[in-house]
């Protein structure tokens, strides 16, 4: 296997009322809890009212198949890929989806982001890297993910 890891951000074009922004992120997590494992694709999720950031990890093939179909998905626009490269080994190699959100992710961001809330485009494909792995350690029994057993 030939790994491969890609960094993007984009931004939010759901609906700014929480119940619809919850109730997509769990479309979302679903989607990766039956999608990625079967192709070997690990990695992590952000996203706030703005914003969607995310790694894939896995097969330079499956994650390019992968970033294909998330690419043409209509809950985000503005795509920007910060990095796409080979790698030795995986920063989320035990999680189909990590979610990175919430309270918890705004107590580590000032340590990886010019302020407090979330702006990806502001941050370097290694900062948020970071940032998402700090919060996924921190929080391992609360995260809203799926995590490969």
């Amino acid at each position: 296997m030939y790994l491969f890891r890609l960094v993007y951000y984009s931004v939010n074009s759901v609906q700014s009322q929480e119940s619809s922004l919850q109730q997509e992120l769990k479309t979302i997590l679903l989607a990766s809890q039956r999608n990625n494992p079967p192709v070997g694709v690990s990695g992590a999720l952000i996203f706030n009212y703005n914003y969607f950031a995310q790694i894939l990890e896995g097969d330079r093939k499956a994650v390019t198949q992968t970033f294909c179909k998330v690419a043409n998905d209509k809950r985000h626009t503005d795509i920007v890929i910060l990095e796409a490269l080979p790698i030795t080994e995986r920063l989320f190699e035990s999680w189909n989806m990590a979610f990175v959100g919430g309270v918890s992710a705004e107590t580590h961001l000032r340590r990886y982001a010019s302020s407090v809330q979330f702006h990806p485009e502001k941050m370097t494909a290694s900062s948020l890297q970071n940032f998402m792995r700090v919060v996924i350690d921190a929080n391992q029994n609360s995260l809203r993910s799926v995590k490969v057993s």
